[in-house]
């Protein structure tokens, strides 16, 4: 510890006689922060080092959690804050030993807080580590995490306030039941939050990169981040939307989740026919269609389908589309698959294409969609037939009365 009495021998070759309590106390002081400040930087260059050899041949998850979670830091603030506490004695004493409780007292709260952020720490370690779990998309852990750190903190500030006022916590636990409404009102949203968490999680309601779509909350996009009190979700536009977690627990949304673990994505379009086009096929048209369409002839075709004569163009039009379909290399099969008529409009007859897609990444769908479209609508002069359009749009289409969003 620091020799007073060679102290004051310094003190008094440098010229200061007067005031000599408080020159040695400023001089104290100063030599402890700049003592601290070494033992703080001397640590935790010690733990970095020792801790990068034992993590040589770890896992990359652990080497993750410990290095960028701050761990190191948080474990090297309490050496300081043990040596100043073992040292302030022997700098505060004679006029100035009333200031040691407060001093002490300070140091106390301050050591606390220390305790505070290595459990904080901990808990962003354990966060980061399972993150590299498979589980951890399924199972997020996000929102029990905060609930740990919010807790710490709650303890953290009550044991504080002990501190500060020299009492038991328990004394001030004691008066918390009065204020259980004020606490439920303040923490409202981290209550429900925490219990949809739960239920979520338990319900593998959403996961973490989960398409879903929820237009109540103007939600269309993929699941970045579930947290205690909202959820963070990438709109397809790349907006980005915050929502309460509990809303999705409260509220109907859509999840597209069990689209892609199918691995087929519902394809449904028509195609508007023009009703004045629809007519009835010779022998020698549905023969010459067959040869080029089919490449064999009209009666193994209809013998094949057991369809007879006379036949629409439509009707050979849907079989022959179904068939295309059938055959495509990207349609899923195995799901269920139709070409159909719908009920006629005064824009045409439709003519769906009801079936499901291999790929349900949205760019490769969108082209296997339009493959077929486009193939579909190349194949209708063939067949006598012609898509339906209008000639002079309807009036409240043209008075721009029906705007696309």
């Amino acid at each position: 510890m620091i020799d007073r009495a060679q102290l004051k021998t310094w003190l008094e070759q440098a010229g200061i006689t007067t005031n000599m309590d408080l020159a040695m106390l400023v001089f104290g002081i100063s030599l402890l922060v700049l003592v601290s400040y070494a033992i703080y930087w001397l640590s935790r260059l010690l733990i970095i080092r020792g801790i990068h050899r034992l993590l040589r041949r770890a896992p990359d998850r652990w080497y993750e959690g410990l290095v960028n979670t701050g761990m190191f830091k948080s474990v090297a603030n309490l050496f300081p804050v043990v040596f100043l506490n073992l040292a302030v004695p022997q700098v505060f004493i004679n006029d100035y030993e009333s200031w040691l409780e407060p001093v002490k007292t300070g140091l106390n709260i301050y050591l606390v807080w220390a305790i505070v952020g290595i459990v904080m720490a901990l808990s962003n370690v354990f966060a980061t580590v399972y993150e590299y779990s498979p589980r951890s998309r399924e199972i997020p852990i996000t929102g029990p995490v905060q609930v740990l750190k919010l807790v710490t903190v709650l303890i953290g500030i009550i044991i504080s306030i002990a501190v500060l006022m020299d009492k038991s916590p328990m004394y001030l636990l004691s008066g918390i039941g009065a204020l259980t409404a004020v606490i439920i009102l303040v923490f409202r949203d981290t209550l429900m939050g925490f219990v949809a968490g739960i239920q979520l999680a338990s319900n593998r309601m959403v996961a973490i990169g989960d398409w879903i779509e929820m237009p109540s909350h103007h939600v269309d996009g993929t699941v970045q981040e579930i947290g205690l009190i909202s959820v963070k979700v990438e709109n397809w536009d790349k907006t980005v939307v915050f929502l309460p977690t509990y809303a999705l627990v409260h509220q109907s949304f859509k999840n597209w989740q069990g689209m892609v673990l199918n691995e087929g994505r519902r394809m449904r379009r028509s195609i508007p026919l023009d009703t004045g086009s629809i007519c009835t096929l010779n022998e020698e048209e549905l023969d010459a269609i067959c040869q080029e369409q089919m490449s064999t002839s009209a009666s193994k075709w209809l013998k094949k389908h057991e369809l007879s004569t006379p036949l629409s163009n439509v009707t050979a039009f849907r079989y022959v589309a179904l068939e295309y379909i059938q055959n495509h290399p990207q349609v899923k099969t195995e799901f269920t698959h139709m070409v159909r008529l719908l009920e006629p409009t005064a824009a045409g007859l439709p003519l769906e294409i009801y079936a499901f897609s291999k790929n349900v990444e949205w760019v490769p769908y969108e082209g296997i969609q339009s493959d077929i479209l486009e193939h579909l609508y190349a194949l209708l002069p063939a067949f006598k037939l012609r898509s339906f359009q209008y000639l002079n749009p309807p009036l409240d289409k043209a008075n721009g009365g029906d705007k696309a969003d």
